[in-house]
C-alpha cells in the first residue's frame, strides 16, 4: 500500500486499484497526483475549514472533469450537500452516511463511526490565556480563518472511517478523535467492532500522555500519526510536538507495533500491510 501525506489531515491510500483519500485540502493536493487512479473514494471526516474547505472548488475545476465519473464522495449528509451543491458528481457517486453505516464501492467497504473532536484549547488557565493571546495578536489571520468557516457545515457530525479491501487489508482513520478527553467506551466500541491492521490519527502536544492508552486498546500493527493543525500552530507561534521523537517513544512502549510520523507535505511511504 502506498501512503501519500499532503499536509494538514490530507492522506491518500493507493491499494487494490483504488485510491482512498481522506480530507484532501491544501495546495499540495493536485490532479497530477491523483489522476492515474481508476476509482477514487474521497472521504471527509467533518466540515471544518482544513477538512472540507477546498474540495468543492477542487472538484469543480476544469481539470477535474475527465475524472468525475470515477470519484465517489463519502461523508455526512451536511458535508455532502456543501461539497456537491452544484451537482458536479452524479447522484450514484455521492454517499451520505451516518454512524455505523457502510457503503461498498468496487469491492472496498467503507464503514463510518462517530468521534468527538479534540479540545481546541490546552488544559490549564495560564496555557489557555497564552493560546488566546497568540491568536489575538494575529487578528487578520484569525478573521480570515473564521470567515472561511462561515460558509462550511461546521456542526456536521465528525466521522471516522474503517476501510476493508477485497484482500482483507483493513485501515482505521480516527482523524482528530484520539485525545485526552476521548471516551473510553467509544474506543472500546471501535476496537471491538472495527479492528484494523493500520491506524491513522492526529496528535496534539497536550494529548501525548493520553494517546498510549488508546493505541493499546486499538492494537493495530501499523500506526501513522500526523499533526492536523501544524500550519496554524506555526502561524500563531503555538507549541507543537516532535512527531519523530514521539513515534520513537511509542515504539519503545509497544515494540510489537510499527509507528511512523507523517510530517511533510507530499511525503510518500509504503505500508508493510497489504
Amino acid at each position: 500500500m502506498q501512503i501519500h501525506y499532503f499536509g494538514w489531515s490530507g492522506i491518500t491510500l493507493q491499494h487494490s486499484n483504488t485510491l482512498v483519500g481522506f480530507d484532501l485540502f491544501g495546495d499540495a493536493v493536485t490532479w497530477d497526483t491523483l489522476k492515474e487512479n481508476q476509482i477514487m473514494l474521497f472521504c471527509l471526516t467533518h466540515g471544518h475549514p482544513e477538512h472540507a474547505g477546498s474540495l468543492q472548488m477542487f472538484l469543480e475545476a476544469p481539470e477535474a472533469r475527465p475524472y468525475l465519473a470515477n470519484i465517489h464522495l463519502i461523508s455526512s449528509p451536511d458535508v455532502i450537500q456543501h461539497v456537491n451543491r452544484h451537482n458536479v458528481l452524479a447522484p450514484e457517486n455521492v454517499h451520505p452516511v451516518k454512524d455505523s453505516e457502510s457503503v461498498t464501492i468496487d469491492g472496498v467497504k467503507v464503514t463510518v463511526f462517530n468521534w468527538v473532536h479534540m479540545p481546541l484549547l490546552p488544559p490549564g488557565l495560564r496555557e489557555k490565556l497564552e493560546y488566546i493571546f497568540q491568536l489575538l495578536v494575529h487578528p487578520i489571520d484569525l478573521i480570515r480563518i473564521g470567515t472561511l468557516g462561515l460558509s462550511l457545515p461546521m456542526n456536521a457530525p465528525q466521522l471516522g472511517f474503517h476501510i476493508t479491501y477485497p484482500d482483507g487489508t483493513t485501515v482505521l482513520n480516527y482523524s482528530e478523535g484520539v485525545h485526552r478527553l476521548t471516551d473510553p467506551r467509544e474506543v472500546e466500541h471501535v476496537a471491538r467492532n472495527l479492528p484494523a491492521d493500520m491506524l491513522f490519527f492526529a496528535v496534539e502536544p497536550d494529548d501525548a500522555e493520553a494517546i498510549p492508552r488508546w493505541v493499546e486498546m486499538l492494537s493495530s500493527r501499523e500506526v501513522y500519526i500526523y499533526e492536523a493543525h501544524r500550519p496554524w500552530r506555526d502561524l500563531f507561534h503555538l507549541p507543537f510536538i516532535d512527531l519523530h521523537e514521539y513515534s520513537h517513544v511509542l515504539s519503545q512502549r509497544f515494540p510489537q507495533m510499527t509507528f511512523r510520523a507523517l510530517t511533510q507535505a507530499n511525503q510518500i511511504v509504503t505500508g508493510e500491510t497489504g
